[in-house]
C-alpha cells in the first residue's frame, strides 16, 4: 500500500519494533505500555482506544512484500486496475507495484545499537519509522477500506462510497486502513477528511485532521 504527500510540513520519527510490518500510509498509534508505534486499531482492550495515542500516517514501508507506490501521469493518467489490467484515462495519479532492493527495506535487528546498553538496553531491537503527523496535510492514499464504522470494535456499518467531506477513522480490524467514521468519539477519532475519491484508480484524496472527541 502507499501514500503520497501533496502538502505536508513535518515527517516525524518514532520507535517501532524491528518485527513490525505494514505498508506506507497505514494509520499508526503509540502503544502506551511499550512506547512503540504500532498499527492503530479500535479493537476492544487495545491501547489505541485512548484515541490521543494516534500519531499519523506511516511514510515508510516496513513490510518486505505487497508494497505499492503512487505515481503521477500528467499526460495520460495510466494506471493498473483491480484486475491487473493497464488503463489510460485523464491526467492524475495511479498505483503501481513498488520494487526495492533489500538494503532499502525493513531489517530485523537482533542486537542492540548502543554497545553500552547491554542486551536489555532500550535501543534493541528497534528501528525508526517516518510518520506524517501534521493536521492539514493533504495526501493521496490506497490505504483504505470501503467500510463504515458501527461501533468502537466493528466496521460492519455497510459499504462506503467515499464522498467529499466524509469523516474517516482507522479500521477496527487492526489493518491500519481508513474507514468511514459514523459517530465521532463513539466509533473512534476523526483522523482524516475525504477531498476526492478516484474509484477507477482506487485512490482516496484526504486531508489529515485530528478530532478526538
Amino acid at each position: 500500500m502507499a501514500i503520497r504527500a501533496l502538502n505536508s510540513v513535518i515527517v516525524a520519527n518514532y520507535d517501532t519494533l524491528a518485527t513490525a510490518s505494514w505498508q506506507a500510509g497505514a494509520c499508526l498509534a503509540i502503544n502506551s505500555s511499550t512506547g512503540n508505534v504500532e498499527l492503530a486499531t479500535r479493537a476492544s482492550g487495545a491501547d489505541t482506544l485512548n484515541f490521543a495515542t494516534f500519531v499519523g500516517f506511516s511514510s515508510d514501508d516496513t513490510a518486505r512484500s505487497g508494497n505499492t507506490m503512487i505515481l503521477a501521469d500528467p499526460v495520460g493518467s495510466n494506471y493498473i486496475d483491480g484486475s491487473g489490467v493497464f488503463q489510460s484515462n485523464n491526467n492524475g495519479f495511479y498505483v503501481a507495484a513498488k520494487r526495492a532492493i533489500g538494503d532499502f527495506q525493513s531489517e530485523i535487528v537482533n542486537g542492540v545499537t548502543n554497545l553500552s546498553a547491554q542486551s536489555s538496553g532500550y535501543e534493541g531491537p528497534r528501528r525508526g519509522v517516518g510518520v506524517y503527523n501534521t493536521p492539514g496535510g493533504q495526501f493521496v492514499t490506497d490505504q483504505f477500506t470501503l467500510s463504515i464504522s458501527d461501533g468502537a470494535n466493528s466496521d460492519g456499518g455497510g459499504t462506503w462510497t467515499p464522498a467529499p467531506g466524509d469523516a474517516c477513522t482507522f479500521a477496527a480490524a487492526g489493518t491500519g486502513k481508513l474507514v468511514k467514521l459514523a459517530t465521532m468519539g463513539t466509533h473512534g477519532p476523526m483522523v482524516a477528511r475525504v477531498d476526492k475519491y478516484d474509484s477507477a484508480a482506487g485512490l482516496l484524496y484526504i486531508t489529515m485532521v485530528l478530532q478526538v472527541s
